[in-house]
């Protein structure tokens, strides 16, 4: 599986691909492996997708990797993870020409990302179609973007869109 996450560097927005597998384990305690990712955070939306997100993760190993070895420290990219997880594990592909961003929360709701607007601005500006992104966010006039407010109506609405995009 794989999705795009808008994060920030400081204050530049940067384009980035989240790669994931998803594999059935016969190990006791599965493994969730991060590179480019805090391995605590990692374990948190893999524990979030498992209780609020509709993931059957328990029996699995998760692993993680942001490509081009930059690391991701910032929150907001908690969205392009589970969504590149949710992908793996479904085996179903996520927009080719859409990125993701928004904090994901222990009760499995999806917050605000700092920055929302210059995020857009730079997903416009590559020649991306498509953001999704947590309820409330502000749309920038060049870019369609689909809200949600649960980390499960985002896994449905990005696998969806995923599906009609025809990638």
């Amino acid at each position: 599986g794989a999705a795009v996450a808008c994060a920030l560097e400081g204050t530049r927005p940067m384009l980035l691909e989240i790669q994931a597998l998803v594999s059935p384990t016969d190990l006791a305690m599965p493994r969730r492996v991060g590179t480019g990712v805090d391995p605590k955070r990692l374990a948190m939306i893999v524990a979030v997708l498992s209780r609020h997100g509709g993931l059957p993760l328990g029996q699995a190993d998760v692993f993680v990797n942001v490509a081009g070895g930059v690391r991701i420290d910032e929150p907001g990219a908690d969205l392009a993870v589970a969504l590149a997880i949710a992908s793996a594990a479904r085996g179903a592909a996520t927009p080719s020409q859409a990125a993701a961003f928004g904090e994901i929360g222990l009760t499995g709701r999806l917050r605000a990302a700092s920055q929302e607007g210059r995020r857009l601005e730079e997903c416009a500006k590559l020649g991306l179609h498509l953001a999704l992104v947590p309820a409330g966010t502000d749309p920038a006039g060049r870019i369609r973007i689909v809200e949600a407010e649960t980390v499960r109506e985002a896994i449905e609405a990005g696998l969806d869109a995923g599906g009609n995009a025809g990638t």
